[in-house]
């Protein structure tokens, strides 16, 4: 990462530092409490902490080596766009509310801050400083979180191989690819949305520039990409299916747990990490900012058709006779567009 980048970042992470102190004033507005609405609020804050989590998951993958100076420098503002959404929000909760109310809004949005801060410096060297009071705060509450959820782990340990290799698989690959077809879905449908609003010329310059615009932080999809992005979509969506499916038939149903099955859904899991790794990277490569992005895409797609085709080879080694046909339609499709081997059970 270039020094000019770190510099960028670490100015990123003292601009965050200083809504954390806001928030940690936080005492609530004069507002009367019947302009108010909680479940608005909850909701409006959903939808903003969605928005923000996308941007740092594309930040994230930035900023692995080799770090992408372009894009972490794009995306850093609308992280702090939307932190400062976020912060303006918390603002707006009136005194009358209920101080447990406003104090758990405000413990939420700091952990979040001190989150964000915390992030950003694993990626630079010069650590940015956040008050003492508040990081013992955040790691009292997250020290007790921790034990909490080990204790519940103990009294919730899986019955065996197969209950356990479900879990990892529905908590890792199944719900993270899941999430980016969504995501990808959701980006295509607010741009096509957009493009017809602009040719009815319906759109609403008010809202284009108004504080509360979710535009400056859901991933546009740049002009002249959209055919690509479909054809990405087909294949994330193919990627999906074919997970839920091993998920289910390979193993949910898998009948036998002599040592053979036992190391086959071992390595259904381990197989399943670099296909989750390949669809995120695909979906990141969508939104890069230079001419070099087509070529990524061709690259990250070719990868992903790889490891894909290498995991529903495994998966169907032990899958029963009734799903074997659907998997080898499933290969079939892939075999199309990657060179691959044929099947041999």
């Amino acid at each position: 990462m270039k020094k000019e980048t770190q510099k960028y970042l670490r100015s990123a992470a003292l601009s965050i530092v200083v809504l954390l102190d806001h928030v940690r004033k936080l005492e609530g507005s004069e507002e009367p409490l019947a302009n108010f609405s909680g479940p608005k609020f909850r909701d409006s804050v959903k939808e903003l902490a969605t928005a923000i989590d996308k941007e740092a998951t594309r930040f994230i993958i930035a900023c692995k080596p080799p770090a992408l100076d372009t894009e972490i420098r794009a995306l850093c503002p609308k992280i702090n766009a939307g932190l400062f959404h976020l912060v303006k929000k918390a603002d707006s909760i009136p005194k009358t509310a209920g101080k447990l109310y406003l104090g758990a809004i405000q413990k939420a949005i700091c952990h979040s801050l001190i989150s964000a801060v915390g992030l950003i410096n694993s990626f630079i060297e010069e650590k940015v400083e956040i008050d003492k009071t508040a990081l013992y705060e955040v790691s009292y509450t997250s020290a007790s979180g921790i034990f909490w959820e080990h204790c519940k782990m103990l009294v919730q340990l899986p019955a065996d191989n197969r209950a356990t290799a479900m879990l990892a698989w529905q908590s890792s690959v199944g719900s993270l690819v899941k999430d980016a077809v969504e995501e990808l879905e959701e980006t295509v449908k607010e741009y096509k949305d957009s493009e017809t609003s602009k040719e009815q010329g319906k759109q609403n310059a008010d809202d284009e520039f108004s504080d509360d615009s979710m535009d400056d932080l859901d991933p546009d999809i740049p002009p002249g990409r959209l055919e690509q992005v479909l054809k990405v979509q087909r294949l994330l969506i193919s990627t999906k299916h074919a997970c839920d499916k091993i998920g289910l038939r390979c193993i949910r149903d898998c009948k036998v747990l002599d040592e053979e099955h036992v190391m086959w859904l071992d390595r259904l899991v381990d197989l399943g990490k670099p296909v989750q790794d390949a669809v995120d990277e695909l979906s990141a490569a969508l939104f890069i900012d230079d001419d070099s992005w087509l070529r990524q895409v061709e690259i990250e797609s070719s990868k992903l058709q790889k490891v894909l085709s290498e995991l529903i080879t495994l998966a169907i080694t032990f899958v029963d006779d009734s799903h074997l046909k659907w998997f080898e339609t499933c290969r079939k499709h892939l075999d199309a567009t990657h060179e691959s081997t044929s099947i041999v059970r």
